[in-house]
């Protein structure tokens, strides 16, 4: 039974069918008008139907008569009525903080604003109409979790208006303490469904207590269904996040504990042609604090937008039945020996959770649509890395192959269909021309930017304090390389099992051999070290491993059909032009990446192999230092985006996990220091062989930025 119900699980994440664009309608499009008129009736479809609805109010009531607020009140008031009473207060005004409300005229007033807004700065929302309503037609029989990708501060709010649009219910959505704390927004998005959540408890057991209750009556009492983000915050490198179960792990704890039958869960793609947070994330990236965020500003903000942000698709994903999904893992007698709110999950069931929560991430990512600048963004730099120009002709021709390629791997591509690509590719120029322009002569370039670095609170910096050169530099590479991130879903594994082949080869007259046990290991490897870059864990190694030889075999890449006797021996060939061009392409997309954990280990061994203990952020900024140096030197295998702190981090906590560097907590921070088993330096002297395989050498990119000058 429960491997029938792995290779179910299996089945859905990596063996789904292609998406098809033809399901997905534009909301934007005048017949979708109805639809959009916030001043339509309010008759919607509630997911989970009850006799009695919920309301805000009777949903607060509920967390407060509840036997875990109930103990807590007696633990900590002594049988003081009094100290009884103000505490019972305190919970009070705790959960008016917290608790969503509902008020029609702020929804259709925040409607009707959205409706202007989408209509300046997009050409499309587009939304899977058909996954919409197989959606629709589960409703009923349990509590729904819409769990949504998170790429930017407007995912929530844009399902809310996609739901209502269609007549569904808005579910209560998790939201973060900066929008509350937003003058006049922060209760306008609660009156939509908002509820809100400190982004840590410390020590506070009250609190904690009186959230879980709020989100444990959520999941039991109320009709409308939660949302909330399984990433835990946006991706500001527009890759998927290692999943938190926080959030997750409340809402399935009745599930657990006997109190639901069940609860459906439903991943919720959400892509952007352009985010408008984009040149924020980018800035993020490089160590440039965000500004907080404030009503005034996003107002200011909104009135000056008068660029195209082009497209948004939104799919609801293929909904999964969590008590399928645990199955006999869904072990409920072990809570019948003591009241549910005294009682806490077990260790196998939070594993079990961390195994749906990287599903979900996985499902999203599945369904991600890839905008035409996502191919461009692909195509330009794959030639770039090899010192080539690129003519509108060559990108189109570039552009279509990479559609087919990515298609074959089960990509929902915007190009998906199209039988002429030139008009969707300078559609996209047109919108991206931030990032990309062509010039008189049709060839593309990557445009200069115009900010001023100078104004930048260097005391607020999250990293080194890079000169303005650099960053000019900096910003439009790394502009680019955000539209060849969400590629990776995609194109890591099979780039993983290319590089390793090419550092195992045995050459032939044809190609080159390798046996597979030992690509097998190698690939592992690899998968161990980027396991958080990519979001890939042991779960699923094999059968991506599998996939991925599969498409090289169909793309001739692979001689020898996937399969059969471990030991067999495999032949990759690359003597075709078409055949190098695509390896190429899959290398290019993972060279940053090796690049950045190169250069990461080099500082952890040059800096810090003779320290003690040391700090993520002292690491951060020498490892961004160290990266500047080698990019004014032009050093080989040193890359823009080497500076990112998002990927310094994660190779930080990458070789945690690996064990190449121990982790401690001191004076409440967390220290780290070197292993002295010789593991890091394995790694180091690894990853170098990994980049002196690469067909390119990784330069400055200088002249390739128009007008830039280090």
């Amino acid at each position: 039974m429960a491997q029938t119900r792995y290779a179910m699980v299996e089945s859905i994440t990596i063996k789904l069918s292609p998406g098809k664009l033809s399901e997905y309608r534009n909301l934007l499009a005048p017949q979708y008008r109805e639809h959009r008129d916030m001043t339509k009736r309010y008759k919607v479809t509630v997911p989970f139907p009850r006799d009695r609805p919920v309301t805000p109010a009777k949903l607060k009531q509920l967390v407060l008569a509840s036997g875990r607020i109930q103990l807590l009140l007696d633990e900590q008031s002594s049988s003081d009525q009094t100290k009884r009473a103000k505490l019972a207060q305190t919970i009070v005004e705790l959960l008016d903080e917290i608790g969503l409300a509902e008020n029609l005229p702020v929804i259709r007033t925040l409607g009707t604003m959205l409706n202007a807004i989408f209509d300046r700065i997009y050409t499309g929302v587009l939304v899977n109409e058909v996954k919409l309503e197989q959606l629709r037609a589960r409703f009923g029989r349990q509590t729904v979790l819409y769990l949504p990708s998170h790429r930017s501060y407007g995912d929530f709010i844009l399902l809310s208006y996609v739901l209502f649009c269609y007549n569904i219910a808005i579910p209560g959505i998790a939201a973060g303490m900066d929008f509350y704390s937003m003058a006049g927004m922060g209760s306008a998005l609660r009156n939509t469904g908002a509820f809100y959540m400190r982004r840590t408890y410390g020590n506070d057991r009250q609190y904690w207590y009186i959230f879980r209750e709020y989100m444990r009556q959520l999941t039991v009492a109320y009709d409308r269904g939660i949302e909330f983000f399984v990433e835990g915050t946006r991706s500001r490198s527009n890759k998927a996040l290692t999943p938190k179960i926080g959030l997750l792990s409340m809402a399935l704890e009745p599930l657990f504990m006997g109190e639901v039958p069940d609860l459906l869960i439903v991943p919720v793609s959400i892509s952007y042609d352009r985010p408008v947070e984009e040149q924020l994330f980018v800035y993020e990236l490089l160590g440039v604090p965000k500004p907080k965020e404030t009503t005034r500003g996003l107002l200011k903000a909104l009135s000056i937008v008068r660029e195209n942000f082009g497209t948004i698709y939104l799919e609801f994903g293929d909904p999964l039945s969590a008590k399928d999904y645990f199955g006999d893992g869904l072990n409920r007698t072990r809570h019948t020996v003591a009241p549910t709110f005294a009682q806490t999950l077990a260790k196998e069931e939070r594993v079990a959770i961390q195994n749906l929560a990287n599903d979900v991430v996985h499902l999203q990512q599945h369904r991600m649509v890839l905008t035409t600048f996502h191919l461009v963004a692909l195509y330009y730099n794959y030639k770039k890395y090899h010192g080539q120009a690129v003519t509108l002709g060559e990108l189109v021709d570039g552009v279509a192959w990479l559609g087919r390629v990515l298609e074959d791997l089960g990509a929902i591509t915007e190009v998906e269909g199209c039988a002429d690509v030139e008009p969707l590719c300078l559609a996209a120029l047109d919108v991206h021309r931030n990032i990309l322009q062509l010039t008189a002569d049709r060839v593309l370039t990557i445009a200069r930017t115009y900010h001023d670095f100078s104004r930048v609170d260097k005391r607020k910096l999250k990293g080194y304090n890079l000169t303005d050169g650099v960053m000019k530099l900096a910003v439009p590479i790394f502009s680019l390389q955000l539209y060849c991130n969400p590629c990776l879903h995609w194109l890591a594994v099979p780039a993983m099992v290319l590089l390793a082949a090419r550092s195992l080869t045995v050459p032939t007259a044809s190609g080159s051999t390798v046996r597979r046990a030992d690509l097998v290991r190698m690939v592992q490897e690899l998968r161990n070290l980027y396991g958080l870059e990519f979001v890939l864990y042991a779960r699923r190694e094999t059968v991506e491993f599998d996939a991925a030889l599969a498409h090289l075999y169909r793309q001739g890449l692979l001689r020898t059909k996937p399969g059969g006797d471990p030991e067999q021996t495999l032949h990759f060939a690359e003597q075709h032009t078409d055949q190098r061009q695509l390896a190429n392409v899959y290398l290019s997309a993972l060279g940053p990446f090796l690049c950045t954990y190169l250069q990461a280990i080099e500082v952890l061994l040059g800096q810090f192999r003779a320290r003690e203990k040391f700090t993520e952020k002292e690491y951060l900024a020498a490892v961004q230092q160290h990266v500047e140096q080698q990019l004014l030197r032009q050093e080989r295998n040193v890359h823009p985006y080497c500076l990112s702190l998002d990927s310094i981090s994660l190779a930080l906590h990458s070789l945690v996990t690996v064990g190449a560097i121990r982790k401690s907590k001191r004076d409440n921070v967390y220290c780290y220091d070197l292993g002295t088993d010789g593991m890091l330096e394995s790694v180091n002297q690894r990853l170098r062989c990994y980049c002196t395989l690469l067909p390119f050498e990784y330069l400055t990119f200088q002249d390739a930025v128009t007008g830039c000058k280090l």
